[in-house]
């Protein structure tokens, strides 16, 4: 295109030059004729200055030895200009004829000035006198004529020389005119063209960018041009068909990758190997298209198929097993690395087993477990007849993701294995420690029973032997008390195990808190314990109001037991984090810290003799059902604090709920 601009350069400026050529050609042979014009009309004058010399010089001829007739000098100058005059005229370039008649005026003009000058120096008589004169007159006459019959050819030859010079003058102005018209006209259209082969194909190669940009990949342009701008567009054709052929490769890798994602989570997603060869040998015909997959693994040193895929009958097949040494070699001879054999590459072909060199294209991909040959992946005759370097590393992840979960599977066993074992040690427990719950329990509970009918007992022999009435009155109050006291014994053990209903309604905690006070004043009077409350405004909630006073009542007779005389009772309510708190604190004895992790415990009691162990399980138990949970603290000797904490409204998968 440079040479191509260069030349269309050249050809303006060649068109320009003749045009501009012949303009100065033109002006020039106008100068030359109007700079000859120009002298002509000053010989012109010159000859128009001679007649006028010579009418001067006759008119002072005329009038001389008159009042009115000029001097003698003045006569004798208008001679010598007359001179003068005809010098410079004969001192022109004149033609043959003009030239001929110039050297006659000028004799005659000798003459004229002989006679004028033997007329002015005769001073004969007057008669010589006037015939001198009259013969200087008559030369001067002949002299006139003369000079003026010349200025008329003269003139008239100046004047058609003047007529053709204009005419010359016409013609080289139209001449200029069409001259730069026709060079502007040919120079407009070498532009032109010139601008056209150079727009053009740029329109097209813009053209050709906004479709790319738009995504029409591979899209090309047909510019039969020689130059640079031929060069261009077979640029922008290779670059649009190599985005094209990456675009594809792109969406190809990512599909392949798409498929190695959906092949890894199929590896990982099943739970037997049988699955997981299928899963293997599918997903590998989903990513690389080829005519054949085997899947042989280790077993009895050799090395056999357990998984195949075919998807041609024209191939040749080998579904046979291998001698380890065989395949052993091959991986030691190989480096460890993956295998890439064609049938034209003598070298990497010669490394397979005979078994395997009737394929056109083989890869085999090893598959090792802590650097141990377990087994390899063949696939052969790949359709697109050549494995990439994309390829290998594709397998190379798919390989390793089978690795690990074949590991899986065997690690998953083992597992299964051992969560069976530890299921059923654990059952095993369980059933102990049901065992040693029902024995405690029976245990705690014939204790418990135990005692007031041992009692009863006692009685029941000192009344057979009693004859005094107020002694068998007195015998019957004990029986009477100890019965009582082995039926509450059972009614606890009944409100343990027994299912009943929460009765959900509205519940005043401090209205609730007030008819605990009263219950428990006459036992804080006589033990001289002080009551401190901290009260802050709660808002109403749903709860059961028999089993939540039952709750409070147990914590605060709690409290009561653990303190000795004038001991202090703490009673505090709160609202946090959507929950209110009911705070029961007291200053008594504490409880040890291998002690508090079990006073949840049903029948685990430190008070002896005097508790059953279900006060607070029964009390835990009512708060869970309401959505809320019992915090507890407590420092030997210093005192201990229950935090009960519950909704403003219990869920309703709670309601339902049994205790």
């Amino acid at each position: 295109m440079l040479k191509r601009i260069v030349k269309n350069l050249f050809v303006l400026f060649l068109l320009f030059s003749i045009g501009g050529g012949v303009a100065i050609y033109s002006l020039s042979r106008v100068t030359r004729e109007l700079e000859t014009l120009i002298k002509l009309h000053r010989v012109e004058i010159i000859r128009q200055n001679l007649i006028i010399n010579l009418k001067t010089v006759q008119s002072n001829l005329f009038t001389l030895g008159t009042t009115f007739g000029p001097e003698l000098d003045v006569i004798v100058k208008n001679v010598i200009s007359l001179n003068a005059a005809i010098n410079r005229c004969s001192g022109c370039h004149h033609s043959e004829e003009i030239a001929s008649k110039l050297r006659n005026l000028k004799n005659l003009i000798e003459d004229y000035k002989g006679a004028i000058s033997v007329f002015i120096t005769t001073t004969a008589n007057p008669q010589r006198v006037r015939r001198l004169k009259q013969a200087a007159v008559d030369i001067g006459e002949i002299l006139l004529t003369k000079a003026q019959e010349m200025t008329y050819i003269a003139h008239k030859r100046l004047q058609q020389r003047t007529q053709k010079a204009l005419k010359e003058v016409g013609i080289i102005r139209y001449i200029l005119f069409f001259s730069l018209l026709g060079t502007m006209m040919m120079g407009f259209v070498v532009a032109k063209g010139l601008t056209t082969e150079i727009v053009t194909p740029l329109k097209k190669l813009s053209e050709a960018a906004r479709k790319l940009k738009s995504g029409v990949l591979g899209y090309t342009v047909k510019i039969q041009d020689h130059t640079e701008l031929g060069e261009l567009a077979n640029a922008f054709n290779d670059m649009s068909l190599s985005i094209k052929k990456g675009h594809e490769q792109t969406l190809s890798y990512m599909q392949k990758l798409k498929g190695l994602h959906n092949l890894a989570l199929s590896l990982h997603m099943v739970s037997r190997e049988s699955d997981i060869y299928n899963e293997l040998i599918q997903g590998l015909s989903e990513i690389i298209a080829a005519r054949e997959y085997l899947l042989y693994l280790k077993s009895d040193n050799q090395f056999e198929v357990v998984a195949s895929l075919e998807n041609t009958d024209n191939v040749m097949r080998f579904k046979g097993s291998f001698p380890e040494e065989t395949i052993n070699r091959l991986f030691d001879e190989s480096g460890k690395r993956a295998v890439v054999s064609y049938r034209e590459d003598h070298i990497s072909h010669a490394l397979l087993p005979d078994e395997l060199k009737g394929y056109e294209s083989l890869c085999i991909m090893w598959i090792t477990e802590r650097n141990n040959l377990q087994g390899f992946l063949l696939i052969a005759d790949v359709e697109k007849s050549e494995i990439t370097e994309d390829d290998i590393r594709l397998l190379s992840i798919i390989v390793n993701n089978f690795s690990v979960a074949m590991e899986n599977i065997r690690l998953y066993k083992d597992l299964m294995v051992q969560m069976q074992r530890l299921k059923e040690a654990q059952e095993q427990l369980v059933q102990a420690a049901k065992l040693a719950a029902i024995g405690e329990l029976a245990a705690n509970i014939a204790h418990e029973i135990n005692n007031p009918l041992t009692t009863i007992l006692g009685y029941t022999e000192l009344l057979k032997e009693e004859e005094d009435i107020e002694g068998i009155k007195r015998d019957l109050e004990i029986i009477e008390s100890e019965s009582l006291r082995a039926r509450e014994i059972v009614q606890q053990l009944l409100e343990f195990s027994r299912k009943r209903p929460l009765k959900i309604e509205p519940v005043n905690i401090e209205a609730l808190l007030d008819d605990i006070k009263k219950l428990v004043l006459p036992k804080m009077r006589e033990k001289q314990i002080k009551l401190i409350e901290e009260k802050s405004h709660i808002p109403v909630i749903e709860g059961d109001r028999n089993q939540l006073k039952q709750v409070f009542l147990n914590l605060i007779n709690n409290a009561l037991q653990a303190m000795q005389n004038k001991g202090t009772l703490k009673i505090s309510t709160g609202e946090k984090d959507g929950f209110v708190f009911i705070e029961i604190t007291d200053n008594g004895i504490g409880i040890p810290d291998d002690v508090l992790p079990r006073i949840f415990e049903p029948f685990f009691t430190t008070k002896k003799e005097r508790g059953t162990g279900l006060g607070l399980p029964i009390s835990y138990r009512i708060v869970e059902n309401h959505g809320g949970r019992i915090e507890v603290k407590s420092r030997l000797n210093i005192g201990t604090t229950f935090r009960v904490y519950l909704p403003t409204e219990v869920p309703s998968e709670k309601k339902t709920l049994k205790v």
